[in-house]
């Protein structure tokens, strides 16, 4: 494990159980083994033999960090700081932009999506800083360790708990965030228990507002799963690793991997000299051999015939080429079982990685999945959107119009298509057929603009037949 790994305390489940919720533990052993192979810390890695003298003894496996390497191109291909949000609503639109900004939303959405897809879950969920000069709303980011489902039905998570450490007057205390709509009003509440040692502790004495109640009826959070069926625990609401069916692929990679460079440390030259030649004598005379000195050169066994070389090397031949081929059709085999296909991580001829954009064009895989993938992910940035312009409007004081519209959802597929010739494409018919509509659809689809905006911008074909 690694240096103090997070893991949700007994102590916050027991809480859960006392408000009335049932807890659902039932993915906890597979997120824990998905996050050992994301991090490397698996005991596969852990290579054990024998030595010599019958001694166990373990050596680590090198590695890539396959699993790793999944989760994060996924994340690159899927988030971009080309990702653009906005809404119909010119002012709501342009706090929107700003407030994206600001917080380095897409950025650190990598980094939440890129958990998403190595644990099968992550979350955002709105953090309200309210305080006598006034309220700032954040989106705080969750891995699926910290995210604990509480209502859900097909529609999604209605109702969910995030468990994080946090800091009250330099003691470290347990977090507990309940997320949830009032039976009665409907509007969300978000509710905050702090723990110190097992013990809980009062949140208001430690500036922390218990009950929050946003006024508002969205969800406070979005819940980020890759667009995978969860075939390990059949109806949960946590989502699977993409790389949950690729195990034997991500063995497969490092075994050849390691296979490589095992056999050139041990292919490696080796110089075996007389006994004569590295002797040491101490100062009472006795004669110490060293049986081995630092490096490769190496002591001749007694009884060799003294009529050779005093010097002998040895080196034997290195079999590259079918090491290699191994780890190309295992790099091959990960790709097409995480949803890249075969070519995305082949082997180029200096021997690194291709990248994106080398085997996009003609992986037609790779753009379903990404498409799919998309689709899902769409809905998580909607929902957490729309509550935060809710309570920003609400809270915070912003200058946001009440009914601002539905939240758009346009991701940059400049690595997996050709986006500047679909630009190109779109300029050639706005000047072929002079249509403002045409323009107006242009400056949304890839310049962010609302539709209120497109519409200042461009006059429409009414206005221009009436002679505006």
């Amino acid at each position: 494990m690694a240096v103090d790994e997070f893991s949700v305390p007994a102590h916050v489940t027991k809480k859960l159980k006392e408000l009335g919720y049932s807890v659902d533990t039932s993915m906890d052993a597979y997120i824990q083994a998905w996050y050992d192979w994301y991090s490397g810390k698996d005991d596969w890695y852990r290579d054990g033999y024998r030595d010599l003298q019958g001694r166990r003894r373990t050596r680590n496996r090198m590695s890539i960090r396959p699993a790793k390497r999944v989760a994060s191109e996924w994340a690159s291909l899927l988030i971009t700081d080309d990702t653009q949000v906005s809404v119909g609503a010119d002012a709501a639109n342009g706090w929107l932009q700003d407030w994206l900004d600001r917080a380095n939303f897409w950025p650190t959405g990598q980094m939440v999506v890129e958990k998403a897809f190595a644990l099968g879950t992550a979350a955002w969920a709105l953090w309200l800083d309210v305080r006598d000069e006034g309220a700032e709303v954040k989106v705080r980011r969750y891995d699926a360790r910290m995210v604990r489902p509480l209502s859900w039905d097909e529609e999604g998570v209605s109702a969910c708990a995030f468990v994080t450490r946090a800091a009250v007057a330099g003691r470290r205390v347990d977090q507990l965030q309940v997320h949830a709509p009032d039976p009665e009003t409907g509007t969300y509440h978000i509710s905050t228990y702090l723990f110190s040692e097992g013990e809980e502790q009062d949140a208001g004495a430690a500036g922390v507002i218990a009950d929050f109640d946003t006024l508002q009826d969205c969800p406070t959070f979005g819940i980020i799963r890759p667009a995978l069926e969860n075939t390990v625990v059949d109806l949960s609401p946590f989502g699977q690793s993409v790389f949950a069916d690729a195990l034997d692929a991500i063995k497969a990679v490092d075994l050849a991997y390691d296979s490589m460079f095992q056999e050139v440390e041990l292919t490696a030259a080796k110089v075996f000299v007389d006994e004569s030649m590295v002797d040491v004598r101490s100062e009472n005379g006795k004669v110490i051999p060293s049986p081995r000195i630092e490096g490769r050169l190496f002591r001749r066994l007694a009884g060799q015939d003294p009529t050779k070389n005093l010097i002998s090397i040895y080196s034997p031949e290195i079999r590259v080429e079918p090491l290699r081929s191994a780890f190309d059709m295992a790099l091959a085999e990960l790709g097409d079982l995480c949803g890249f296909g075969q070519q995305y991580f082949a082997l180029d001829k200096s021997g690194g990685l291709k990248t994106a954009t080398e085997v996009a064009a003609d992986n037609s895989a790779l753009m379903r999945n990404v498409r799919k993938h998309e689709n899902v992910l769409r809905g998580a940035v909607q929902r957490v959107v729309t509550s935060l312009l809710n309570c920003a409007r609400i809270h915070c004081g912003a200058a946001i119009e009440e009914d601002f519209g539905a939240v758009k959802v346009q991701f940059d597929d400049s690595v997996i298509a050709d986006t500047q010739t679909e630009k190109n494409m779109a300029l050639a018919e706005i000047a072929a057929l002079g249509v403002p509509e045409l323009k107006q659809r242009y400056l949304i689809d890839w310049h962010g603009f609302s539709e209120a905006e497109a519409a200042a911008a461009v006059p429409s074909a009414q206005l221009l037949d009436e002679g505006f």
